[in-house]
């Protein structure tokens, strides 16, 4: 089956010409990913998070795969001075990708840099975090409740991307869309957590730490 569209392509456009990036870098950052089809969040979610970090005045942010950046630099917008954005990524080159924009920007204060497994490093940080966003390899996804159970505060924020997994949550059965509908309904089902799902992009659960 075809990925579905999760939102019809008129109203899609209407949205990227509206949501801007404002800042210079990271509309340079969504140019570069864009054209080399990287798997960023794009500037409709990118609102969404500055969005949610500014509502709940977050200052510390985990990133659980964070690429060459790009999520990261709106939180790093979001959090202000004297916040932290600690970043987690495999690859070595997107790390200093990253440093060289968030070096351009003058926001290398407010991020940490990581490369490795993400669940790994994570386990170095004790917290609390204001924020956890989710974003590693899909198989991996029901593993990352435990780490926001451990490090996000009561009235933090969990965000996994590409939770409608382009449309296959509907109709597919493969590892990764298992792991992505396994994440989701044992999300929906722990108390100490209230989650919704957003239908931007390719789909964001949020979840409230309740309890």
């Amino acid at each position: 089956m075809p990925d579905l569209e999760i939102t019809h392509p008129q109203i899609y456009d209407y949205l990227e010409k509206t949501l801007a990036e404002d800042h210079p870098i990271l509309r340079e950052m969504g140019d570069y990913g864009r054209a080399q089809n990287f798997p960023i969040i794009g500037t409709q979610v990118g609102r969404l998070f500055y969005f949610l970090a500014r509502s709940i005045n977050a200052k510390q942010v985990l990133e659980l795969g964070s690429g060459f950046g790009y999520s990261a630099m709106w939180f790093a917008l979001a959090v202000g001075q004297g916040g932290r954005v600690v970043m987690t990524e495999g690859a070595q080159s997107n790390v200093e990708r990253a440093r060289d924009y968030f070096s351009r920007a003058g926001l290398l204060e407010r991020v940490e840099f990581n490369v490795g497994d993400a669940l790994e490093l994570a386990k170095k940080y004790s917290g609390p975090f204001d924020i956890i966003f989710c974003d590693i390899q899909k198989h991996d996804y029901p593993r990352a409740i435990s780490i926001a159970r451990a490090k996000l505060r009561i009235g933090g924020i969990l965000i996994y991307d590409n939770m409608l997994w382009h449309g296959r949550v509907v109709s597919e059965s493969d590892s990764d869309t298992n792991a992505v509908v396994e994440t989701t309904r044992a999300l929906m089902n722990d108390d100490e957590f209230f989650t919704t799902l957003v239908p931007l992009h390719d789909g964001q659960s949020l979840s409230l730490r309740v309890k």
